[in-house]
């Protein structure tokens, strides 16, 4: 059994890993195989208006250059403005006139280390001082060949980066495992993008087995709160946590019998119910089972059969794909804590 449970895992691990390949020779790379950067607003004296724009500026710079635009990456991208002149025109009605310098960065936002950076002067014409600032964000191109230089170059950094500092990565995930973090481990191990070739095999291969010790532990959760409910006689509590048992879970045995043993001893009206439940533990199973073969050429593994059915979606790397199907599981019968968002240590590092 152990020998058919490697063997799996390998094969897991070398689908990923051709998948990301073919991803990159056809030039569809996914977000989550990109380098991702997080585009936050530190600078407080940027109004607010113009703030959210430059957000939106920014993350389109990141996609257009080969980035994932994503909340809550250690690596962001970051703006801050010096306003250079402030006029007020000779016509009617006078209009404020700004001069502003927007100084760009990429770094790693968590140590404060800047990676590239680039300094564009812009100048906007408003009724108002923020209408300025917003018509000066509007003279700023995304595709202005510095800004892009900026992002290539920071986008080595934070290769040489992951490259740099995999054993650290792998470990603080192994840590977050044993905390029974495992979502938190996972998403930690899966941002380190296939372009980082050697630490993205590395943390596929640890993705893998802390993904099958998280399907293990949801099992036992899911399989001890059916055996709480059928020892108060609690039919319906069963049904639904049995249903969120891995089907190749460790316990899956366990949860069969369990099963067996309970619909053996229900009257005909609980067992009808007990049966149409099972149907539709079964149904959806199927389907879940079936668009997974459609998208990957090979069952689903690990998801619970009360996953509802695929919706049409881009395609994803399959230890990805195998998270979000257990992630309803887990929410079930053992959340975890909600991941903290990113304190940035940027200010007085970077900025004037």
């Amino acid at each position: 059994m152990k020998k058919i449970i490697s063997l799996y895992s390998v094969l897991c691990i070398l689908c990923s890993v051709l998948y990301a390949q073919e991803a990159k020779e056809a030039g569809r790379l996914d977000d989550e195989q990109r380098v991702a950067l997080t585009a936050v607003i530190l600078d407080d004296e940027i109004p607010a208006g113009a703030a959210k724009q430059l957000e939106n500026k920014m993350n389109q710079l990141a996609a257009k250059n080969g980035c994932a635009a994503t909340a809550n990456s250690r690596f962001i991208i970051t703006c801050s403005a010096d306003v250079l002149t402030k006029d007020i025109t000779a016509t009617a009605p006078p209009m404020h006139a700004y001069t502003v310098a927007l100084n760009f960065y990429v770094g790693d936002g968590m140590e404060g280390r800047l990676f590239s950076s680039y300094t564009i002067e812009t100048k906007g014409v408003g009724q108002t001082p923020d209408k300025a600032y917003i018509n000066a964000l509007k003279n700023v191109r995304i595709n202005d060949p510095g800004l892009k230089a900026m992002i290539n170059k920071g986008k080595e950094e934070i290769v040489a980066y992951y490259n740099t500092n995999c054993d650290i990565f792998i470990a603080e995930a192994k840590s977050k495992a044993a905390r029974n973090e495992f979502s938190a481990a996972i998403d930690q191990l899966t941002a380190i993008p296939p372009v980082c070739e050697v630490c993205y095999r590395r943390a596929l291969a640890e993705s893998e087995v802390i993904y099958a010790a998280w399907r293990d532990y949801i099992c036992d959760m899911a399989l001890a709160k059916a055996q709480n409910a059928w020892a108060t006689r609690d039919s319906k509590a069963a049904a639904e946590a049995l249903c969120l048992v891995p089907t190749d879970g460790a316990c899956y045995n366990e949860a069969v019998a369990l099963r067996n043993q309970i619909a053996s001893r229900l009257d005909s009206n609980d067992k009808r119910e007990w049966d149409h439940k099972m149907q539709q533990y079964e149904d959806r199973r199927a389907v879940r089972e079936q668009s997974y073969n459609q998208n990957y050429g090979a069952p689903a593994k690990g998801g619970s059969a009360k996953a509802g059915p695929a919706q049409a979606a881009p395609a994803k790397s399959p230890i990805v794909r195998k998270v979000e199907e257990i992630k309803e599981a887990a929410a079930a019968v053992a959340p975890e804590p909600e991941p903290a968002k990113p304190t940035y240590q940027v200010k007085g590092k970077w900025f004037k």
